[in-house]
């Protein structure tokens, strides 16, 4: 393999079935093609920033049933057969698996290869081109896109929008809907992280569970979490 001048490369490294790589290439080439980071998707999903990441580098290697559900529709996959090619004929055999993550200045290279010890080789499984997700060349329009959606939560909040917890993927929705654009996850990430720090009355805090997190006023924080509190006997 060439190395590309200025191209920084990882290594991550599994052992697992070939039908968990059908489904991983399936997931990392749906997110690519819908234009969303890592880190968007984890937002949407309500989990930590860096749980698409850990998937996606192996350091998680399976997931609650939940979380799969929730992964799905953010990713718009409609059902579990759309991540599998239909009539592919599927070793059940464990393979190792390197996956090269290589940056350059305006991309994302994916290439995963499988390994082949009896022959001593790699053989490439796939390669997938992403954007470089953390370099903004439209600095005009996300502005613009932000203070709108500014805007939009203010009027929101006042109307009492958050006075239930709201997840982050409702909150997308309403966003585009009410804005009539599609809106960039990661640019209603920075208005809800300004919100977050907001004066008391209109301090919109994270509240955790186990399925992850939402959004709700300060105020009424109290109120939402003893709705997940089991109730007594």
């Amino acid at each position: 393999m060439k190395k590309v001048k200025n191209q920084s490369i990882k290594i991550y490294k599994r052992k697992c079935e070939e039908i968990e790589i059908l489904i991983y290439y399936r997931m990392l080439l749906q997110r690519i093609s819908r234009h969303l980071s890592p880190k968007e998707v984890s937002f949407l999903m309500g989990k930590p920033l860096d749980f698409m990441t850990s998937i996606e580098t192996f350091k998680i290697k399976s997931i609650l049933a939940y979380d799969s559900l929730v992964m799905h529709r953010v990713l718009e996959i409609n059902n579990l057969s759309a991540m599998v090619h239909l009539g592919h004929k599927i070793s059940f055999q464990e393979n190792a698996y390197e996956l090269h993550v290589g940056t350059l200045a305006d991309r994302v290279i994916y290439e995963l290869y499988k390994i082949d010890v009896e022959q001593d080789q790699k053989v490439m499984e796939f390669k997938l081109i992403d954007i470089r997700h953390d370099i903004d060349p439209h600095t005009n329009s996300t502005m613009n896109e932000v203070k709108k959606i500014r805007i939009l939560l203010d009027e929101q909040i006042d109307a009492g929008y958050f006075k239930e917890e709201r997840q982050p993927s409702e909150i997308h929705a309403l966003c585009c809907v009410e804005l009539k654009q599609y809106i960039q996850p990661k640019n209603l990430m920075l208005v809800l992280d300004e919100l977050l720090q907001g004066g008391e009355e209109r301090r919109i805090v994270r509240h955790q569970t186990e399925y992850g997190f939402g959004y709700v006023l300060a105020a009424h924080a109290k109120s939402t979490e003893n709705c997940f509190k089991d109730p007594k006997p």
